[in-house]
């Protein structure tokens, strides 16, 4: 079960100052239903809709919205619904500041160049590319649902040409590569308005979960992170907990999905609904093995983990008293050195057993 890269946490909360408020956009963008099913089922905070967006938002009564965007992207509408939301909020007065920070990719964009001068951080990302998505039904119905995505990927070229003044026919081929740009390229073709310093990051992202086909920019995002998932807890072990949790939210996902392509009429037999029902739940056949094998990997991992660090907490504790041996040692050395010194007696050194050592102190005397 493939799914999105892991990012997270949406969240909104107050500035320091009364009349604006922070808005955090690190997860997916989906649709309310979708987003409650989330909540509901796996306690999910992490994405976004425009409804959670547009009720957010309008209890903060402020007037400064600073958006913050670190996102895979999405649902189309919804992110369209969320940039047309904030631009009826800038034609009322509203200041709408938004900061690109890590990945915006996608659906994100549309949020992202919603902002008053759209910005982004040196070592952040911009992606653009054509709408995806889930077909279902009889040949009819398929290129009916294929018809209105290509509506979509045209609304979305038309959005990106008439925001940047680039060529309908440059933004298409730019849309076919998966066109990633840094923050300079992206404001030297007119997606942003400024770029500020480089900024870190603080979740790794799995190559195994990566959906994009350019990888590199993968290994440059995990190279600006600096801080660990959370301290005390091996990162394997934490990103398995994430793992597994996008698994099932995708897993279901897909499920759901299947259910909605379930078409019927009045000549629709019975047995027919079953056989779409049966076509949209074939994914439960393997889920078994699949949580089967995470939690042996997941285990596995503990283990190996937990061996390493007692081997090499093992050899660090070796050596370091080794080390304090060495040095009493030397201290022992120079001491009896020091003391036959002062007493202008040579230490015994080696002269064949002749030399006198070290005179008693006090009057204590050899029998």
């Amino acid at each position: 079960m493939k799914r999105p890269a892991q990012i997270f946490n949406f969240r909104i909360q107050n500035s320091s100052s009364s009349d604006s408020v922070d808005i955090y956009i690190d997860g997916e963008i989906v649709d309310a239903g979708t987003q409650e099913i989330y909540r509901l089922w796996f306690g999910d905070e992490t994405s976004v809709s425009f409804k959670s967006f547009r009720d957010q938002l309008e209890k903060s009564g402020a007037n400064t919205y600073n958006i913050f965007i670190n996102s895979p992207g999405g649902q189309v509408s919804d992110a369209m619904a969320m940039h047309d939301y904030l631009q009826d909020k800038k034609a009322k007065g509203k200041r709408v500041n938004t900061f690109g920070r890590g990945i915006i990719a996608s659906a994100a964009t549309y949020i992202l160049m919603a902002g008053d001068e759209p910005e982004m951080s040196s070592n952040s990302w911009f992606m653009i590319h054509n709408v995806s998505g889930w077909v279902g039904g009889d040949i009819n119905e398929m290129e009916k649902q294929v018809n209105v995505y290509r509506k979509f990927n045209d609304a979305v070229r038309d959005f990106y040409a008439n925001s940047t003044g680039i060529g309908k026919d440059e933004v298409s081929n730019m849309m076919d590569a998966e066109t990633w740009m840094q923050a300079e390229e992206a404001k030297s073709k007119g997606f942003i308005r400024r770029v500020s310093n480089e900024v870190s990051f603080t979740n790794m992202l799995s190559a195994e979960y990566w959906d994009y086909a350019n990888k590199e920019v993968l290994n440059a995002y995990n190279s600006a992170v600096k801080s660990p998932l959370t301290v005390g807890v091996p990162d394997n072990i934490q990103q398995f907990i994430i793992n597994q949790n996008n698994d099932m939210k995708k897993f279901f996902s897909n499920i759901f999905d299947g259910l909605k392509n379930i078409r019927t009429d009045d000549n629709t037999k019975p047995a027919d609904i079953v056989n779409q029902i049966t076509e949209a739940l074939k994914p439960l056949e393997t889920v078994d093995s699949e949580i089967e094998q995470m939690v042996n990997t997941a285990v596995t991992a503990a283990l190996n983990t937990a061996k390493n660090e007692l081997q090499t907490a093992s050899n660090e504790a070796i050596t370091a008293l080794q080390n304090k041996v060495n040095e009493l040692e030397k201290k022992n050395q120079d001491l009896e050195k020091e003391v036959a010194d002062d007493k202008g007696n040579p230490t015994n050194t080696g002269n064949g057993g002749q030399g006198d050592g070290v005179k008693p102190v006090g009057g204590y005397r050899k029998g």
